[in-house]
């Protein structure tokens, strides 16, 4: 069995809330849209927001070594996690606005 990673950030506060801000933005605009899939959620941006939302997921990468993402082509992003990581995914990438 693969060693489960914790479920950490390892984002200083302020590094956090700016974090925080650009998600609520790109969500908030309505251009991504969010579906639930097994261990996790799935986003579909549309073609304006695609690189704002693969330059996030590439952030992410480097401060949640818990999250696995599937990038594919670009056209939707696949973010899961083992054990708890599915509902923390699910709380902070709420599935509606």
């Amino acid at each position: 069995m693969a060693e489960r990673l914790p479920i950490a950030c390892t984002l200083s506060p302020s590094e956090l809330k700016d974090r925080e801000g650009a998600w609520r933005k790109l969500l908030g605009s309505g251009l991504v849209e969010r579906e639930p899939v097994p261990g996790g959620i799935r986003l579909r941006p549309a073609p304006g927001a695609a690189t704002a939302l693969l330059d996030l997921i590439d952030l992410e990468r480097e401060c949640c070594a818990w999250i696995s993402f599937d990038v594919g082509d670009g056209s939707a992003v696949t973010l899961t996690a083992a054990g708890d990581g599915e509902a923390v995914l699910r709380n902070v990438l709420p599935l509606s606005p």
